[in-house]
């Protein structure tokens, strides 16, 4: 799958079949001559003689480049590019279909008058979600975080509880929320409710979700017991793990990283201790 490319005292010794597509150059013509004429780039040159990470426009491609000692490996994003481009345009197609008929809901369900305390709970409920998927529609529109507050975060908890009822009978969840943080609320509801649902469709029990503190970052994290996955940080591209197909859905993880970084967080997915981990850091100030 990646482009391989071993090289010594600026000689190519080897490269494998894909590095030579990636690259557009002869195998034939490359082994045994200097590095640069294989990579014809001197950014790349540099990156395989000094070591690092870099993804640059290489002929045509954007290459994901990794240097170690004597190798160096290229990976080609460009498809997952075009997939991230294509899918902001869907995202940005889908906000722009729900903004009107959610203005509407809104006053619509405020002229309702509930009759029984059921009624008004479950009118309470609408309102709430309401105001999620408008707050979630200007998210998907680029605008800035809602505003922020000081407040714990077991308090989201009820609300996914609710909204993932029926999924959530006969599953083992555990919750440790015992942080108070100062973020917008409606986006990490949203992030937790994204990392529920995908731990839910895709995980084994028992799933944990769980906040915790390293140095001046919060970790909000979903924890599952399902199988160790091949590449962690791919399932955050658009049409991986959580697609469901049609237009304006894929979001999934790619929604959960873009809200984290509204925050001015990050997202991240990989393997602890036999659990697929999957959540989000945030700043603590």
């Amino acid at each position: 799958m990646e482009g391989l490319v071993l090289h010594q005292e600026r000689q190519v010794v080897y490269l494998n079949p894909v590095a030579a597509e990636l690259l557009a150059v002869s195998r034939e013509k490359v082994v045994g001559r200097p590095l640069l004429l294989a990579l014809r780039d001197h950014r790349l040159e540099a990156l395989a003689l000094y070591g690092g990470e870099r993804t640059l426009e290489v002929r045509g491609r954007l290459l994901r480049a990794k240097a170690l000692p004597g190798r160096l490996y290229l990976w080609d994003e460009t498809e997952g590019q075009r997939r991230l481009q294509a899918l902001e345009e869907a995202t940005q197609a889908l906000a722009h279909e729900l903004r009107t008929p959610l203005a509407g809901m809104g006053p619509l369900l405020e002229a309702l008058t509930p009759k029984t305390p059921q009624e008004k709970e479950i009118l309470d409920l609408l309102k709430g979600e309401v105001s999620r998927l408008s707050r979630l529609v200007k998210d998907l529109s680029l605008t800035q975080p809602g505003p922020k507050r000081t407040f714990p975060l077991e308090e989201l908890w009820p609300r996914l509880e609710r909204l993932f009822q029926e999924r959530l009978r006969g599953r083992q969840v555990e919750v440790c929320l015992p942080h108070t943080v100062h973020a917008d609320p409606e986006a990490l509801f949203q992030i937790l409710l994204n990392l529920l649902d995908n731990a839910l469709k895709y995980g084994q029990d028992p799933i944990r979700l769980l906040s915790h503190q390293e140095g001046e970052r919060l970790h909000l994290e979903v924890r599952d017991q399902g199988p160790e996955l091949p590449d962690y940080e791919a399932l955050f591209l658009p049409r991986r793990r959580g697609f469901q197909g049609g237009t304006g859905q894929g979001l999934g993880l790619y929604l959960v990283r873009r809200l984290a970084r509204g925050l001015g967080g990050e997202a991240y997915g990989g393997r602890q201790g036999g659990e697929n981990v999957f959540g989000i850091q945030l700043p603590l100030n």
